[in-house]
């Protein structure tokens, strides 16, 4: 139903761009002569400027995981870090920091170049940044990020923070919000007190400049109300009428909305994650040629032109704009289906009666070669890259079943490796996964063995036997900055070309929107949307 109303939502926003006639001289005036309306001058009609808040949805930061709710968040809050569109770490609350040898102890010291105090007037101190991680690690927005965690302690100048594997790139992890020490939940449903350049009014119905925050009485607005709008379609309409200012989007979900593209659209990088695993215990996913093979079988740069623009392709598990990025792999197992075809007549898959389809040798003569591909139909984009892997397949020779499973089937078949069809158990060869990856691109929960112990978090579907990953991925994690481009290449080599556990499609971008000519600055970054929102300039009008 969902699915529905955005596809309705939409086409009508469509119609309305591209189907709005004249009716007569003053509408024309009001509207200007352009198709679809002037949203500059509608979303300033109210003279003021709104956020959404979804009553439905926790304001904590460490529990809000609405879109409309984190956008608050981040006025209310400041992070710990920031993390740049290039996955660097920007000083914050936290200004330095320093590992010892073995990256497993970090002393993360206060910014000394800036203020930074709650809106109570109290300094935020060590202890604060302590209290916050405690919070971060046990609470489902964040928790995933601190596997490794094993403690946290304050002194005088700052956080100092015990890990179980060494983390070089640790310090990435912590763009977190920092909370004053005891306001956790004071009261059921009160949110914690922030350090950012705003605060809730006594109501929570308008954000009010933080006294206390520097320059405060430059910041850009001076009040910023709250609307209340529960579902998407009426967040949708409530943006494209001027009753909010700012929207988040993800263009890759289902529930994506069909904001009018005469908005101003600024897509930021996430690591939403978009890959290929193999059932090692199948007819073809235990073949290393096979898995080699499929490198190449992928167009990559589909998945962005799936999503309009709005992802990035990748054939290793790291953002391109990483300064660490092994160009000339990536490179080498780029989309290619002659390569493609190559490696597999090397593994003795070829077509060997002169059909046109590609046949592997099996005891006693020959079998047609097929092979099954799970992808959960949550996603048309998921879906579109799966068929034309099939399609591109056909072409060489080769049969791919494609099967797109609800959720809650797609979940059981990962598990057991197959899936009912009829009256029958279908052994899937590959699967199409989505996963968000920590900043610091850590692959452990995805390619460590799954066993009982570690099931619970574990992402590995593949029946993978292969320890030797781990021991690769934490000798990238420990690296230095300068061995970290070695350590790195030896890793995706190795899950590449040499094993082929992992095919890498790309990465996800989202979307904060503004109406047009409406804001200038934005800087949107990792986790924080609003980022540097206190010297945006925002235009009312007069």
């Amino acid at each position: 139903m969902k699915r529905f109303f955005c596809l309705l939502l939409a086409l009508c926003a469509l119609l309305t761009l591209c189907g709005c006639g004249r009716k007569d001289a003053d509408e024309e005036q009001e509207f200007g002569n352009t198709t679809g309306r002037d949203l500059v001058r509608v979303q300033l009609a109210d003279n003021v400027f709104s956020l959404n808040s979804n009553p439905n949805y926790s304001h904590n930061p460490f529990v809000a995981t609405n879109h409309s709710n984190q956008l608050i968040c981040d006025l209310i809050y400041e992070n710990m870090v920031e993390v740049d569109e290039d996955f660097k770490a920007v000083p914050s609350v936290i200004g330095s920091w320093q590992p010892n040898d073995d990256m497993t102890v970090w002393n993360l010291y206060m910014d000394t170049e800036h203020e930074h105090n709650f809106s109570d007037g109290d300094p935020v101190t060590p202890k604060d940044l302590v209290y916050s991680i405690g919070y971060a690690i046990y609470n489902d927005r964040f928790r995933g990020r601190f596997a490794s965690f094993k403690g946290a302690s304050y002194t005088d100048d700052g956080m100092q923070v015990t890990l179980g594997i060494g983390d070089s790139q640790f310090v990435k992890l912590l763009n977190i919000p920092v909370i004053k020490t005891g306001t956790f939940e004071v009261e059921a449903g009160v949110p914690p007190i922030g350090s950012g350049p705003y605060m809730y009014d006594d109501e929570r119905l308008t954000l009010l400049a933080n006294p206390y925050y520097p320059d405060s009485k430059n910041l850009p607005l001076q009040e910023i109300y709250l609307q209340e709008f529960t579902d998407a379609e009426g967040t949708l309409s409530a943006f494209e009428d001027g009753y909010i200012d700012v929207a988040v989007n993800d263009p890759s979900s289902y529930t994506s909305l069909g904001y009018a593209s005469s908005n101003e659209i600024h897509s930021f990088p996430t690591t939403n994650y978009h890959y290929i695993m193999f059932n090692e215990e199948s007819t073809f996913g235990k073949s290393t040629a096979f898995r080699i093979a499929m490198q190449y079988a992928f167009d990559r740069d589909y998945l962005p032109e799936l999503l309009g623009g709005n992802a990035v392709a990748s054939a290793v598990p790291l953002y391109p704009t990483v300064d660490y990025y092994p160009q000339t792999l990536a490179d080498s197992i780029r989309y290619n289906l002659e390569v493609c075809r190559a490696v597999l007549q090397s593994a003795g898959i070829a077509d060997t009666d002169g059909d046109g389809r590609l046949e592997y040798a099996a005891a006693g003569g020959s079998g047609r070669f097929e092979v099954t591909i799970m992808v959960c139909a949550d996603s048309s984009a998921k879906a579109g890259i799966v068929n034309r892997f099939k399609d591109d397949m056909k072409s060489i020779g080769m049969t791919v079943n494609v099967e797109e499973l609800p959720w809650e089937e797609y979940l059981t078949a990962l598990e057991k490796g197959f899936f009912e069809s009829g009256n029958r158990e279908v052994t899937w060869d590959m699967y199409y996964g989505e996963v968000k990856l920590r900043n610091n691109f850590d692959l452990t929960e995805l390619l460590q063995v799954r066993n009982e112990n570690n099931a619970r978090g574990n992402l590995n579907y593949s029946r993978s036997r292969d320890t030797s990953i781990v021991d690769r991925i934490s000798a990238y994690l420990r690296a230095t900055d300068a061995m970290r481009p070695i350590a790195y290449h030896d890793l995706c080599e190795y899950i590449t070309r040499t094993n082929g556990n992992l095919i890498s499609i790309g990465f996800e971008k989202q979307q904060i929107i503004t109406h047009r000519g409406a804001v200038k600055g934005l800087d949107p970054n990792i986790g924080n949307p609003l980022y540097d929102f206190a010297h945006w300039t925002i235009i009312l009008e007069d």
